[in-house]
């Protein structure tokens, strides 16, 4: 079965120690982005996966190009903008708030936001089974809105499933009446809606979870289901007016970058594999545990046979684990 994504793939520049960046001298580079972190996620997961993304034509760029080949993502549509530069971003972790991690980026005018609809070639689209992409796309620029809405047209036209993740970034969106307005059409365009509690206290502030979800359900009235992670609390599943909750795991926290995108890629592989709502719940946190426990977004991306010996461990203790 084949996705695809599409989505801005930066440097990452994380930090070897804890504490504010200014006193940071050592730092290891990772490849990161939302979407892309979901479908490598997807292609350990067995998937034949492609992603849409430009990068500019410096070491970087070669660097992301190789990242995604190693992975066995396919990189025939991703576009080499030679004026301008691939985006970076800065982690700070564990300062002010401990245990919590903060982003600095540095991508205005990067490759990727100059990406334009004549860019998007509809080749692409065909045979797919899922297409995915978060708010973060359409709230980086004009052009990257109008790339993720003719993105989506495409999708659908060649019979793909589509999913979506709220993703809200506030840097990008600035305000709540902004982020609902963003976001609005492609929350309509889900097949597989994914937020989460805090973007949704965002795009519905002053509401209680119910109202909230009701708030939802009214604009993505065509949703098969709606998900609403919520970190370590868990994640439930919104379906057909019924909330399915699935507990999370308490784990050793190393970096809590990616944890969303991890759960992304193992539900929605699950989903589309015909598990039952509860086991694809199960094994989305069980991703989203599994990756907060090492540094870097794409690194600790499981496979099923990693899944599966969490989930023995969280069930059975070690001496289980070790027969």
């Amino acid at each position: 079965m084949k996705v695809l994504g599409l989505g801005e793939i930066m440097i990452q520049l994380n930090p070897l120690n804890k504490g504010p960046l200014r006193h940071a001298n050592i730092f290891e580079r990772h490849v990161a982005g939302s979407e892309a972190n979901v479908i490598i996620g997807m292609s350990r997961l067995g998937f034949s996966s492609g992603f849409l993304t430009a990068v500019g034509n410096d070491e970087f760029g070669k660097t992301v190009i190789s990242t995604l080949r190693s992975e066995g993502i396919d990189t025939k549509y991703v576009k080499v903008k030679e004026s301008y530069p691939t985006a970076v971003y800065f982690v700070q972790r564990g300062f002010p708030v401990p245990a919590k991690t903060d982003v600095f980026y540095y991508r205005k005018g990067s490759s990727f936001s100059m990406l334009t609809p004549d860019d998007i070639e509809e080749d692409c689209f065909k045979d797919i089974d899922l297409f995915h992409v978060s708010g973060i796309t359409p709230a980086l620029s004009e052009s990257c809105k109008a790339v993720t809405l003719k993105a989506i047209k495409l999708a659908r036209e060649n019979g793909a499933k589509i999913s979506f993740d709220t993703n809200v970034r506030k840097k990008l969106l600035m305000n709540t009446s902004r982020a609902l307005a963003c976001l609005e059409d492609f929350i309509k365009s889900a097949d597989y809606l994914i937020t989460g509690k805090g973007d949704l206290d965002y795009i519905f502030p002053g509401l209680d979870l119910s109202n909230q979800l009701s708030n939802l359900a009214r604009i993505a009235s065509n949703n098969e289901l709606i998900i609403v992670k919520m970190g370590k609390s868990g994640v439930s599943a919104y379906v057909k007016g019924e909330l399915i909750h699935s507990k999370g795991y308490t784990v050793e926290v190393a970096d809590e970058l990616g944890a969303g995108d991890a759960f992304d890629a193992a539900f929605l592989a699950s989903i589309i594999l015909g598990k039952n709502i509860q086991e694809a719940l199960r094994f989305g946190n069980a991703a989203g545990a599994i990756v907060v426990g090492a540094i870097g977004d794409i690194e600790p991306l499981p496979g099923w046979k990693e899944l599966e010996t969490f989930l023995s461990f969280q069930e059975f203790g070690e001496k289980k684990l070790l027969r």
